[in-house]
């Protein structure tokens, strides 16, 4: 196994940290290894598709990692998270009546949830309370883990993996919170759930769950917050469906467009 110094070209692309290339198939052994001789370091797998890297590596984040770190701190995911979208939304309901846009739109946009709304209690109860699937098939292996394709797992530095999203800048597209949002998540389920981040592509993140849910009322709270995340809702038909997902699961996975 070769670790490639940070700088180095992966089909045409620069690489801003050490990192190893192996087949997907490789990937989660090679990382669990990695994870052993570089104690000091963080391996993250971030995929191997050119535009991909390119998308995540061409332009670097215009904060440095240590302040979108410090960002993260300054509340929980959730409020970060919905101070990001009431902040954004709010630069762009100007826009949206100059150019005449649809009332609808206006109006959803102007009623966003503010500051002090959280999860509603009556919503949980609701998913709770009605009938629950049969347990559904809950997948253990990482996306890449089929693929005889190449990908490649850098170095982060930190020894704390919820960073990562900070020194890689991800976040901050389309509907994708930004960077510290992710930070702020992630740090608060490691802390509860034992939830590991192990691959951070241009638009996708997998987190390893070490101590899974086991109660329904968390699953549908942490249901909402992840329907409330990312855009994997036409995964999931149903809140109910979506909670019963993470009863147990020990793979969270999640998407943006």
């Amino acid at each position: 196994m070769h670790l490639f110094s940070a700088g180095t070209t992966f089909n045409d692309v620069r690489i801003p940290f050490p990192h190893v290339r192996v087949t997907g198939l490789a990937a989660r052994s090679t990382l669990e290894n990695l994870r052993r001789e570089h104690p000091t370091a963080t391996p993250i797998i971030v995929g191997g598709d050119d535009d991909s890297l390119r998308m995540l590596f061409d332009e670097r984040p215009a904060i440095s990692p240590e302040a979108l770190i410090e960002r993260s701190l300054e509340g929980d995911g959730w409020s970060l998270h919905l101070a990001y979208k009431r902040d954004l939304y709010d630069r762009m309901l100007p826009r949206l009546k100059e150019i005449n846009a649809p009332e609808t739109i206006i109006r959803t946009l102007s009623e966003w949830p503010r500051l002090d709304q959280t999860v509603n209690p009556a919503d949980v109860a609701k998913v709770v309370n009605q009938p629950w699937p049969e347990p559904p098939h809950q997948s253990v292996e990482l996306s890449c883990a089929a693929s005889s394709d190449m990908v490649l797992i850098v170095l982060i530095p930190t020894v704390r993996p919820w960073e990562a999203a900070a020194y890689l800048g991800f976040g901050g597209f389309n509907a994708c919170p930004a960077p510290w949002v992710h930070v702020a998540y992630a740090r608060e389920w490691s802390a509860r759930f034992g939830a590991r981040l192990l691959v951070l592509t241009h638009d996708t993140l997998e987190f390893e769950v070490a101590r899974p849910i086991t109660s329904r009322e968390d699953a549908a709270v942490m249901a909402a917050v992840h329907a409330y995340y990312d855009d994997t809702s036409d995964v999931y038909p149903s809140a109910v469906v979506r909670a019963a997902y993470l009863l147990g699961a020990r793979l969270w996975h999640f998407w943006w467009d």
